[in-house]
């Protein structure tokens, strides 16, 4: 069948396909546009397939919050330069606002999500993956690093503040920055993964052994050495990065002097690119 000039540009417009691709999808619909987008979708998933085996390292964490609730996620591609394109933008926005509306249900596992994933690397011709996703309510502060659109970057930080004051915008912010800087495992010791712990006390061990030094002095090295691995690691014994001569422990507390308040960090999540 005939298809005319302007149904094809009609149909490139929709998809992002080319004009020949858009042309035969159209005459194999008999002329039915969205028909013809369907087919091309499902061309769009072939590709997708051939590409699912190729290396996704790059692409952009984003980060949405909406009164009490937030979403954080991380979409993958092959190469920096898909991650600034406004396509990309679009998809990893688009797929925050279905995290929003199925918070309690796994991304990974949406069709809608797999369907804007396949359409996206039809389109943009490299493989795509979602990688993580996460939601959290609460008193939820942001921050995203090295930012390419508002909410997109490559870290991406929500931390959930608990407090009895309302003026802890300042140091929501802070505390997001630091946790970008510096990467901390968990708030603190005690919710530490013990497998991290042990294989810590593993390396210490290894590294002792040769010493000659009695028990009790070894184990007094143990400690010392634990002791400086938590302060690195963990949030609230890390030095504040602003003010190194302070823990985060330290800043809250005269945070919350400050502001004759309680303040206490609930949980936090640190997405980066790669890691």
């Amino acid at each position: 069948m005939t298809v005319s000039a302007k149904e094809v540009q009609e149909l490139r417009k929709m998809s992002g396909a080319g004009m020949m691709e858009c042309k035969t999808a159209l005459s194999d619909a008999g002329g039915d546009i969205t028909k013809a987008f369907k087919l091309l979708r499902e061309k769009g998933i072939a590709k997708a397939e051939k590409k699912s085996s190729r290396s996704a390292n790059e692409g952009l964490v984003g980060v949405k919050i909406s009164s009490s609730e937030a979403s954080i996620l991380e979409v993958n591609s092959e190469t920096d330069f898909v991650s600034r394109n406004s396509e990309f933008h679009n998809l990893v926005n688009s797929i925050l606002d279905i995290s929003f509306e199925n918070k309690e249900s796994s991304l990974e596992d949406n069709q809608d999500v797999k369907d804007l994933i396949n359409e996206a690397v039809g389109k943009i011709g490299e493989n795509i993956v979602l990688r993580r996703s996460a939601n959290i309510n609460g008193n939820v502060f942001s921050y995203v690093h090295n930012s390419v659109s508002e909410g997109l970057g490559k870290i991406g930080v929500l931390v959930n503040i608990e407090s009895d004051s309302t003026e802890i915008n300042e140091i929501g912010k802070n505390i997001c920055m630091h946790i970008a800087a510096l990467n901390p495992k968990s708030i603190s010791e005690k919710d530490l993964n013990i497998e991290i712990v042990n294989n810590e006390k593993e390396i210490i061990k290894q590294q002792l052994k040769d010493t000659g030094k009695p028990d009790n002095i070894l184990e007094k090295m143990m400690d010392g050495k634990l002791k400086k691995f938590f302060e690195e690691h963990t949030l609230l014994e890390q030095k504040y990065v602003v003010d190194p001569s302070i823990s985060v422990k330290q800043y809250l507390i005269n945070s919350a002097e400050k502001l004759k308040c309680n303040i206490s960090i609930k949980e936090f999540i640190r997405y980066e690119i790669g890691s």
